[in-house]
């Protein structure tokens, strides 16, 4: 056997890694934090991301939760103990929580308000156009998608 692959020639045992590799697989992977989460040596966030990550498996997977549903009962909830905290603030003597009056300036709502607006009369104009017959190609492709669409629909719902 070759005495070389087995130590320098200082004659000082080298450590032989795995697959052959130069470097460590901690600098391989970046060596910060990302490293330590990855190679389970900060074990409470590694655990934390595994059982969260199982949580929302197992909520969209097996429960069969949606996102949308999953939002509003995070959102109901949290108005809920809003409300228990400002109506128990002064039974309880607690500091009741502090929430910003205007969260967006009016001109800003206006602005999207105006362009929403805009767009909303942009295409009922043009559907009205379409629906006067001035444009006969555009009208009967409108007519032909909406009729596939509506038989795709009626097709998915009846067994």
């Amino acid at each position: 056997m070759d005495s070389s692959s087995y130590g320098s020639d200082s004659g000082s045992a080298q450590r032989t890694r795995l697959f052959g590799r130069e470097r460590p697989i901690h600098a391989v992977l970046g060596g910060g934090k990302v490293a330590d989460v990855l190679l389970w040596r900060d074990t409470r966030v590694s655990a934390a991301i595994l059982f969260g990550s199982a949580a929302i498996w197992f909520l969209f997977e097996v429960v069969e939760y949606t996102f949308v549903t999953l939002f509003c009962h995070i959102f109901i909830t949290t108005m809920l103990v809003v409300f228990i905290w400002s109506a128990g603030a002064d039974f309880f003597k607690w500091k009741p929580p502090r929430l910003p009056e205007t969260i967006l300036e009016e001109p800003a709502i206006r602005d999207v308000a105006s362009t929403f607006h805009k767009k909303i009369n942009d295409f009922l104009s043009e559907l009205l156009y379409v629906a006067s017959g001035n444009n006969p190609k555009l009208f009967f492709l409108v007519c032909k998608l909406s009729n596939i669409f509506l038989q795709n629909k009626t097709n998915l719902t009846v067994p």
